[in-house]
Protein backbone atom coordinates (compact mmCIF):
# COMPACT_ATOMS: atom_id res chain seq x y z
CA UNK A 1 0.00 0.00 0.00
CA UNK A 2 1.27 3.48 -0.87
CA UNK A 3 -0.31 6.89 -0.54
CA UNK A 4 -1.29 7.19 -4.20
CA UNK A 5 -3.08 3.85 -4.07
CA UNK A 6 -5.01 5.08 -1.03
CA UNK A 7 -5.95 8.36 -2.74
CA UNK A 8 -7.13 6.43 -5.81
CA UNK A 9 -9.27 4.20 -3.60
CA UNK A 10 -10.78 7.17 -1.73
CA UNK A 11 -11.70 8.79 -5.03
CA UNK A 12 -13.23 5.83 -6.82
CA UNK A 13 -14.06 2.85 -4.59
CA UNK A 14 -14.55 3.92 -0.99
CA UNK A 15 -18.19 3.61 0.12
CA UNK A 16 -18.06 7.18 1.42
CA UNK A 17 -16.21 8.76 -1.48
CA UNK A 18 -18.99 11.32 -1.15
CA UNK A 19 -21.08 12.03 1.92
CA UNK A 20 -24.80 11.18 1.55
CA UNK A 21 -27.06 14.06 0.53
CA UNK A 22 -29.13 13.58 3.69
CA UNK A 23 -25.99 14.00 5.82
CA UNK A 24 -25.10 17.31 4.18
CA UNK A 25 -28.67 18.60 4.43
CA UNK A 26 -28.90 17.65 8.10
CA UNK A 27 -25.57 19.33 8.86
CA UNK A 28 -26.90 22.53 7.31
CA UNK A 29 -30.05 22.25 9.42
CA UNK A 30 -28.01 21.61 12.56
CA UNK A 31 -25.93 24.71 11.84
CA UNK A 32 -28.97 26.92 11.21
CA UNK A 33 -30.28 28.48 14.44
CA UNK A 34 -33.64 29.11 12.73
CA UNK A 35 -34.25 25.46 11.79
CA UNK A 36 -36.86 23.36 13.55
CA UNK A 37 -38.10 19.78 13.71
CA UNK A 38 -40.14 20.15 10.50
CA UNK A 39 -36.97 20.85 8.52
CA UNK A 40 -35.51 17.58 9.76
CA UNK A 41 -38.70 15.63 9.08
CA UNK A 42 -38.69 16.90 5.49
CA UNK A 43 -35.19 15.52 4.91
CA UNK A 44 -35.92 12.18 6.56
CA UNK A 45 -39.12 11.70 4.51
CA UNK A 46 -37.02 11.66 1.33
CA UNK A 47 -34.80 8.82 2.60
CA UNK A 48 -36.86 5.66 3.09
CA UNK A 49 -34.09 3.67 4.77
CA UNK A 50 -33.29 6.50 7.15
CA UNK A 51 -36.98 6.96 7.96
CA UNK A 52 -37.38 3.26 8.75
CA UNK A 53 -34.32 3.32 10.99
CA UNK A 54 -35.58 6.33 12.94
CA UNK A 55 -38.95 4.67 13.47
CA UNK A 56 -37.19 1.57 14.76
CA UNK A 57 -35.07 3.70 17.10
CA UNK A 58 -38.09 5.57 18.45
CA UNK A 59 -39.80 2.26 19.19
CA UNK A 60 -36.76 0.77 20.95
CA UNK A 61 -36.89 0.10 24.68
CA UNK A 62 -34.32 2.82 25.26
CA UNK A 63 -36.61 5.61 24.03
CA UNK A 64 -40.09 4.14 24.22
CA UNK A 65 -41.63 2.63 27.35
CA UNK A 66 -43.98 0.58 25.21
CA UNK A 67 -47.10 2.55 26.01
CA UNK A 68 -47.65 3.59 22.39
CA UNK A 69 -46.29 2.52 19.02
CA UNK A 70 -44.60 5.25 16.98
CA UNK A 71 -45.74 4.95 13.39
CA UNK A 72 -44.85 8.25 11.70
CA UNK A 73 -41.70 10.30 11.27
CA UNK A 74 -43.48 13.26 12.89
CA UNK A 75 -44.24 11.19 16.00
CA UNK A 76 -40.68 9.87 16.08
CA UNK A 77 -39.35 13.43 15.89
CA UNK A 78 -41.58 14.55 18.74
CA UNK A 79 -40.53 11.61 20.91
CA UNK A 80 -36.80 11.83 20.26
CA UNK A 81 -36.48 15.60 20.01
CA UNK A 82 -34.68 17.75 17.46
CA UNK A 83 -31.14 17.11 18.67
CA UNK A 84 -31.49 13.33 18.90
CA UNK A 85 -33.18 13.09 15.49
CA UNK A 86 -30.46 15.15 13.82
CA UNK A 87 -27.60 13.32 15.49
CA UNK A 88 -29.08 9.86 14.94
CA UNK A 89 -29.83 10.71 11.32
CA UNK A 90 -26.30 11.99 10.74
CA UNK A 91 -24.88 8.79 12.21
CA UNK A 92 -27.22 6.42 10.38
CA UNK A 93 -26.66 8.18 7.08
CA UNK A 94 -22.95 7.40 7.30
CA UNK A 95 -22.96 4.06 9.12
CA UNK A 96 -25.23 2.31 6.62
CA UNK A 97 -22.96 3.25 3.73
CA UNK A 98 -19.98 1.19 4.87
CA UNK A 99 -19.80 -2.60 4.76
CA UNK A 100 -16.79 -4.59 5.90
CA UNK A 101 -17.49 -8.30 5.96
CA UNK A 102 -14.41 -9.81 7.58
CA UNK A 103 -14.15 -11.90 10.73
CA UNK A 104 -11.00 -10.05 11.74
CA UNK A 105 -12.69 -6.68 12.13
CA UNK A 106 -15.65 -5.83 14.34
CA UNK A 107 -17.41 -2.99 12.53
CA UNK A 108 -20.12 -2.75 15.19
CA UNK A 109 -17.53 -2.17 17.93
CA UNK A 110 -15.88 0.51 15.79
CA UNK A 111 -19.14 2.43 15.32
CA UNK A 112 -20.22 2.00 18.93
CA UNK A 113 -17.01 3.64 20.00
CA UNK A 114 -17.29 6.41 17.40
CA UNK A 115 -20.86 7.19 18.46
CA UNK A 116 -19.78 7.29 22.09
CA UNK A 117 -16.94 9.70 21.30
CA UNK A 118 -19.41 11.94 19.44
CA UNK A 119 -21.73 12.11 22.45
CA UNK A 120 -19.00 12.48 25.07
CA UNK A 121 -17.37 15.24 23.01
CA UNK A 122 -20.51 17.30 23.55
CA UNK A 123 -20.54 16.43 27.25
CA UNK A 124 -16.89 17.41 27.66
CA UNK A 125 -17.65 20.73 25.95
CA UNK A 126 -20.38 21.44 28.52
CA UNK A 127 -17.86 20.80 31.31
CA UNK A 128 -15.13 22.87 29.66
CA UNK A 129 -13.84 26.21 30.99
CA UNK A 130 -15.71 29.27 29.77
CA UNK A 131 -12.86 30.53 27.59
CA UNK A 132 -12.91 27.28 25.60
CA UNK A 133 -16.61 27.64 24.91
CA UNK A 134 -16.02 31.02 23.28
CA UNK A 135 -13.67 29.40 20.77
CA UNK A 136 -15.25 26.03 19.94
CA UNK A 137 -18.38 25.82 17.81
CA UNK A 138 -20.47 23.16 19.61
CA UNK A 139 -22.31 22.31 16.38
CA UNK A 140 -19.10 20.73 15.06
CA UNK A 141 -18.59 18.37 17.99
CA UNK A 142 -20.88 15.50 17.04
CA UNK A 143 -19.57 15.27 13.47
CA UNK A 144 -16.00 15.57 14.76
CA UNK A 145 -16.43 12.74 17.23
CA UNK A 146 -18.42 10.50 14.91
CA UNK A 147 -15.98 10.70 12.00
CA UNK A 148 -12.63 11.28 13.73
CA UNK A 149 -11.38 7.77 12.86
CA UNK A 150 -12.99 7.51 9.42
CA UNK A 151 -9.54 7.27 7.85
CA UNK A 152 -9.01 3.99 9.67
CA UNK A 153 -12.27 2.62 8.29
CA UNK A 154 -11.33 3.64 4.75
CA UNK A 155 -7.99 1.87 4.99
CA UNK A 156 -9.60 -1.27 6.41
CA UNK A 157 -12.21 -1.36 3.65
CA UNK A 158 -9.69 -0.80 0.87
CA UNK A 159 -6.66 -2.68 2.18
CA UNK A 160 -8.14 -5.17 4.61
CA UNK A 161 -5.40 -7.76 4.94
CA UNK A 162 -2.58 -5.22 5.29
CA UNK A 163 -4.47 -3.21 7.90
CA UNK A 164 -5.59 -6.20 9.97
CA UNK A 165 -2.03 -7.48 10.06
CA UNK A 166 -0.83 -4.03 11.13
CA UNK A 167 -3.50 -3.77 13.83
CA UNK A 168 -2.49 -7.17 15.18
CA UNK A 169 1.14 -6.07 15.36
CA UNK A 170 0.12 -2.81 17.00
CA UNK A 171 -1.80 -4.68 19.68
CA UNK A 172 0.96 -7.18 20.40
CA UNK A 173 3.82 -4.70 20.37
CA UNK A 174 1.91 -2.09 22.36
CA UNK A 175 2.67 0.61 19.78
CA UNK A 176 0.12 3.31 18.99
CA UNK A 177 -1.63 2.52 15.71
CA UNK A 178 -0.74 5.82 14.03
CA UNK A 179 2.93 5.29 14.92
CA UNK A 180 2.82 1.77 13.49
CA UNK A 181 1.18 3.10 10.32
CA UNK A 182 3.79 5.84 9.95
CA UNK A 183 6.62 3.35 10.40
CA UNK A 184 5.13 0.87 7.93
CA UNK A 185 3.45 3.02 5.25
CA UNK A 186 4.92 6.50 5.70
CA UNK A 187 1.48 7.96 6.47
CA UNK A 188 -1.36 7.31 8.93
CA UNK A 189 -5.13 6.91 9.04
CA UNK A 190 -5.14 10.48 10.36
CA UNK A 191 -3.69 11.67 7.04
CA UNK A 192 -6.32 9.65 5.20
CA UNK A 193 -9.11 11.12 7.33
CA UNK A 194 -7.87 14.64 6.67
CA UNK A 195 -7.84 13.98 2.92
CA UNK A 196 -11.44 12.76 3.13
CA UNK A 197 -12.60 15.72 5.21
CA UNK A 198 -11.02 18.10 2.72
CA UNK A 199 -12.61 16.21 -0.19
CA UNK A 200 -15.99 16.56 1.56
CA UNK A 201 -15.40 20.31 1.98
CA UNK A 202 -15.76 20.08 5.76
CA UNK A 203 -14.41 23.03 7.79
CA UNK A 204 -10.67 23.22 8.39
CA UNK A 205 -11.06 22.75 12.14
CA UNK A 206 -12.74 19.40 11.42
CA UNK A 207 -9.91 18.52 9.08
CA UNK A 208 -7.53 19.13 11.99
CA UNK A 209 -9.55 16.75 14.18
CA UNK A 210 -9.19 14.04 11.56
CA UNK A 211 -5.48 14.77 11.18
CA UNK A 212 -4.37 15.14 14.81
CA UNK A 213 -6.80 13.37 17.17
CA UNK A 214 -4.15 10.84 18.22
CA UNK A 215 -1.33 13.35 18.63
CA UNK A 216 -2.83 16.83 19.20
CA UNK A 217 0.48 18.17 20.53
CA UNK A 218 1.81 18.08 16.96
CA UNK A 219 -0.89 20.44 15.67
CA UNK A 220 0.57 23.88 14.93
CA UNK A 221 -2.67 25.74 14.22
CA UNK A 222 -3.28 27.28 17.65
CA UNK A 223 -6.78 28.40 16.71
CA UNK A 224 -7.86 24.77 16.30
CA UNK A 225 -6.32 23.39 19.49
CA UNK A 226 -9.58 23.51 21.49
CA UNK A 227 -11.76 21.42 19.15
CA UNK A 228 -9.03 18.82 18.57
CA UNK A 229 -8.31 18.69 22.31
CA UNK A 230 -11.97 18.17 23.20
CA UNK A 231 -12.30 15.24 20.80
CA UNK A 232 -8.98 13.79 21.99
CA UNK A 233 -10.19 13.96 25.61
CA UNK A 234 -13.54 12.39 24.72
CA UNK A 235 -11.70 9.68 22.80
CA UNK A 236 -9.52 8.98 25.81
CA UNK A 237 -12.52 8.85 28.17
CA UNK A 238 -14.30 6.37 25.88
CA UNK A 239 -11.30 4.03 25.69
CA UNK A 240 -12.43 1.94 28.64
CA UNK A 241 -13.14 -1.36 26.91
CA UNK A 242 -10.77 -4.29 27.14
CA UNK A 243 -11.34 -5.38 23.54
CA UNK A 244 -8.52 -5.37 21.02
CA UNK A 245 -9.89 -2.52 18.89
CA UNK A 246 -10.18 -0.24 21.93
CA UNK A 247 -6.57 -0.99 22.86
CA UNK A 248 -5.38 -0.18 19.36
CA UNK A 249 -7.31 3.09 19.05
CA UNK A 250 -6.78 4.36 22.59
CA UNK A 251 -4.93 7.68 22.47
CA UNK A 252 -1.70 8.16 24.37
CA UNK A 253 -1.85 10.18 27.55
CA UNK A 254 -0.67 13.73 26.79
CA UNK A 255 -0.92 15.67 30.04
CA UNK A 256 0.01 18.84 28.14
CA UNK A 257 -3.26 18.61 26.19
CA UNK A 258 -5.33 18.34 29.36
CA UNK A 259 -3.47 21.27 30.92
CA UNK A 260 -3.76 23.63 27.97
CA UNK A 261 -7.48 22.91 27.70
CA UNK A 262 -8.00 23.55 31.41
CA UNK A 263 -9.43 20.06 31.91
CA UNK A 264 -8.81 17.80 34.90
CA UNK A 265 -7.82 14.16 34.56
CA UNK A 266 -10.54 13.52 37.14
CA UNK A 267 -12.97 13.77 34.22
CA UNK A 268 -12.09 10.19 33.25
CA UNK A 269 -13.54 9.00 36.55
CA UNK A 270 -16.32 11.59 36.54
CA UNK A 271 -17.67 10.28 33.24
CA UNK A 272 -17.36 6.59 34.10
CA UNK A 273 -21.00 6.28 35.20
CA UNK A 274 -22.21 8.21 32.15
CA UNK A 275 -20.51 5.85 29.72
CA UNK A 276 -22.90 2.96 30.31
CA UNK A 277 -25.86 5.04 29.11
CA UNK A 278 -23.86 6.45 26.20
CA UNK A 279 -22.81 3.01 24.96
CA UNK A 280 -26.39 1.76 25.37
CA UNK A 281 -27.67 4.65 23.26
CA UNK A 282 -24.99 3.97 20.65
CA UNK A 283 -25.97 0.31 20.54
CA UNK A 284 -29.62 1.26 20.05
CA UNK A 285 -28.71 3.32 16.98
CA UNK A 286 -26.69 0.45 15.54
CA UNK A 287 -29.58 -1.99 15.83
CA UNK A 288 -31.74 0.18 13.57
Amino acid sequence: MNKQQVIDFLTTDFSLANLPDSFMQLRRIANDPHSDIEDVVEVVRKDAELAASLLKLSNSSLYNNGSSHVGTIEDAAQLLGLRKVVESSLALGVIKQIKIDHDGFDLRTFWTRSLAVATISEDVYLAAPRHLKTIVDPKLLYTAGLLHDIGMLALIQGFTDEMLELMDRSNHEGMAIHEMEQRTFGFTHQDVGRILFKKWSLPEELQCVAGYHHNPIELRRRLYYPLVDLVYIADYICSVSENELANILKPKMYEEVWKRSGMSLDMVEDFSDRLEDVFASSDAILTC
